[in-house]
């Protein structure tokens, strides 16, 4: 397979427009890093085009933005992009992280049986808190900042050259570090982003070939 990432930004709603917003930050560090992205975004993340680019496509690692379950991942407006026992197999040999609830349990298994590839996801929802005073203008909300500075950690590690598992793991450090500040700083807000934070860190988990790389 090739050096590569295929991203999915669906935003029908806002949990998908700030996953899809934060995540331009794994596209600036590809373009820094040289490494081809390709992305599907807004109402074109539906089933038919998610599995025809990855027919087409033979990229090493597939980021998936959107709202979840233990047997599938979804796109626009919640159209079901990958199921158990129907696609799953086009993740086989891949990078997968799905940042959306449940996935890693019945679908992340499922993809990485024989460890074919690896697959980073959540065992139960992944969490975040935001300033509803922002939701027009994501990266503006420093509240919501923190959960995907941390868990964009995840694909970024891994275009730097990083392991899967070591990706996985600088990761949910850095969400240890910022539960810690989270809890110095006692403001009004620390105590709910903290337990946040750490739903996430418990969570967010690798199976299959935890030494896979992306270069």
């Amino acid at each position: 397979m090739k050096n590569g990432i295929l991203m999915t930004l669906p935003e029908s709603d806002d949990v998908t427009k700030y996953l899809s917003t934060f995540s331009k930050e794994i596209i600036g560090v590809c373009i820094y890093n040289q490494i081809p992205i390709k992305t599907i975004e807004k109402e074109k993340v539906t089933k038919s085009n998610v599995v025809s680019t990855l027919k087409k496509l033979d990229y090493k690692m597939i980021i998936f933005n959107g709202h979840g379950s233990p047997n599938c991942i979804m796109g626009h407006k919640n159209e079901k992009l990958i199921l158990v026992e129907e696609n799953h197999f086009l993740l086989k040999n891949r990078i997968t992280y799905a940042r959306s609830c449940w996935s890693v349990m019945e679908l992340g298994e499922k993809a990485v049986e024989r460890n074919n590839g690896c697959f980073i996801g959540y065992r139960t929802p992944f969490m975040f808190i935001i300033d509803i005073t922002r939701a027009a203008n994501p990266l503006k909300d420093n509240v919501a900042k923190v959960f995907f500075e941390t868990s964009n950690l995840v694909p970024i590690g891994l275009i730097k050259g990083h392991t899967a598992e070591e990706s996985n793991e600088n990761a949910k450090r850095s969400m240890l570090k910022s539960i810690n500040k989270a809890l110095r700083k006692r403001d009004k807000d620390s105590q709910a982003i903290a337990q946040t934070l750490w739903n996430n860190y418990v969570s967010q988990e690798i199976v299959g070939n935890i030494e896979e790389t992306l270069i």
